[in-house]
């Protein structure tokens, strides 16, 4: 899950972004949501970014390409075998079996409908726009599209994705995370395909020592938390606040959104409401009252992560794939999940999705294919070994409420996925707002927040 990066009829505009999860969004595998490691909220970056074609090609995707697998599902909507034609997929690595998974589903497709060869290129995160890119430039636009953004798809390149998938298949997909697909013009662009969800995590044995006996609700309550624990001394704070360049947007959004405020105000995104002042004010009294890791302004979510993970920081908003890594590498520190406090006390939680979404590539043929193939993927059998590889969390109703079963550990996270709150990710102002939070959101540890406020408006318009 990497940054949010909109798309033009011309090419993909290049920012910075993980989520989520997180991702980086999420982080050092990308953020979008938010940073972290290994299944950070976003993907992992450890694959070569290797190219693949169908199950009998090795070609890089070229004209289209996609793959597809299933039964009916896959069937042409007459029960007929699709005419013979080509599609492509372009996907990011999220770790080292995304090839494989991919091409586990493609050569089941092939399988049902053996006319339709799909091509599949898999990208690393670090240069994944940068391969967007290159194929829409060259007029080569994969069928679909695996990516973390589509703020402004809607000119001319995508399909609306209700087109190219079934109502039934829509409706499999979690509402609270489908609701993340639509655009700012009320047009469902994109259907996630994986998920972050953002909590509380707060070292219970620091809380123990703090003598702090419940999990704080409130901003008041957390910053009261947070002094105790900064008292114990020995280099501990008490909240980690990441303002760095990785992902300063998710962390201002949480407190942004913990006073019941929201960056969009219409169809505009407002950086200078008395909502985001109170929220920067209260992160000031955090920063000022020296409860948080110092130079917030420079520390990344994987920075603070690793002061949680050494027992140096009491609690800081996290996704699944940083507490995992808490979990399997420093199993001494002892952690709990809850619900992100705001200044009312009630608890929310921040996510991050990435998307499927469909060029229109003006070809009858592939569009048909297209749409069986992405039927395919989001059943059952298939979307949920696809999802697992990931290493991030489902986003079909099914698929959640097995793994909140099977997974007691990440079972917050799971249940989070239903009230999980976005980034305004579909207005094509935000990739101008992100990048203006992620330079200067930072510079709240030394200035006031009116200032800092003023100049991430500023960037933004001068941006959007």
């Amino acid at each position: 899950m990497k940054k949010s990066i909109p798309f033009t009829a011309a090419a993909v505009a290049a920012s910075f972004a993980l989520a989520a999860c997180g991702s980086n969004n999420a982080a050092t595998a990308p953020p979008a949501a938010g940073g972290g490691s290994s299944a950070a909220a976003g993907a992992s970056e450890t694959s070569a970014g290797d190219t693949v074609g169908s199950s009998t090609s090795g070609d890089t995707a070229g004209s289209g390409a996609a793959s597809s697998e299933n039964g009916s599902s896959a069937a042409a909507p007459d029960g007929q075998q699709l005419p013979a034609t080509t599609i492509s997929v372009l996907a990011p690595s999220y770790a080292d079996t995304s090839k494989a998974d991919w091409q586990k589903i493609i050569d089941s497709f092939k399988a049902i409908q053996p006319n339709v060869e799909v091509k599949l290129q898999i990208e690393p995160w670090t240069d994944f726009t940068a391969k967007v890119q290159a194929r829409i430039q060259a007029n080569d636009m994969p069928d679909i599209l695996n990516d973390n953004n589509f703020g402004e798809a809607a000119d001319g390149l995508l399909y609306p994705i209700d087109e190219v998938m079934s109502a039934e298949t829509l409706k499999s997909i979690e509402p609270a995370l489908l609701k993340n697909g639509l655009s700012s013009d009320g047009k469902q662009w994109a259907a996630p395909d994986i998920a972050t969800s953002r909590l509380l995590a707060y070292n219970t044995e620091l809380f123990k020592q703090a003598g702090i006996a419940g999990v704080p609700k409130t901003w008041d309550e957390m910053y009261a938390a947070a002094d105790k624990i900064t008292k114990l001394g020995n280099g501990i704070t008490g909240y980690g606040m990441p303002l760095g360049p990785e992902e300063a947007q998710a962390e201002a959004t949480v407190w942004l959104y913990g006073t019941g405020g929201n960056w969009a105000q219409g169809d505009k995104l407002n950086a200078e409401t008395p909502q985001a002042t109170e929220a920067f004010t209260e992160m000031k009294k955090f920063i000022d009252g020296k409860v948080t890791q110092p130079n917030v302004g420079a520390s990344n979510r994987q920075d603070v992560a690793n002061l949680f993970d050494q027992g140096k920081v009491g609690m800081y908003v996290a996704h699944s794939g940083l507490t995992a890594e808490t979990r399997a590498k420093f199993k001494n520190i002892k952690f709990e999940l809850a619900p992100i406090p705001t200044k009312s006390g009630n608890g929310i939680s921040y996510g991050v999705t990435d998307y499927i979404l469909a060029f229109n590539n003006k070809d009858e043929a592939r569009k048909a294919a297209t749409k069986a193939f992405l039927d395919f993927f989001y059943s059952s059998d298939q979307y949920a070994a696809w999802y697992k590889g990931t290493g991030l969390l489902p986003a079909t109703t099914d698929a959640i409420a097995a793994a909140t079963k099977q997974d007691a550990v990440n079972a917050p996270f799971y249940q989070a996925l239903k009230t999980v709150q976005f980034t305004p990710i579909g207005n094509p102002q935000w990739s101008a707002l992100q990048s203006a939070l992620q330079s200067t959101a930072g510079k709240l540890q030394d200035q006031a927040p009116a200032d800092v406020l003023k100049e991430i408006q500023a960037q933004m318009q001068a941006g959007g």
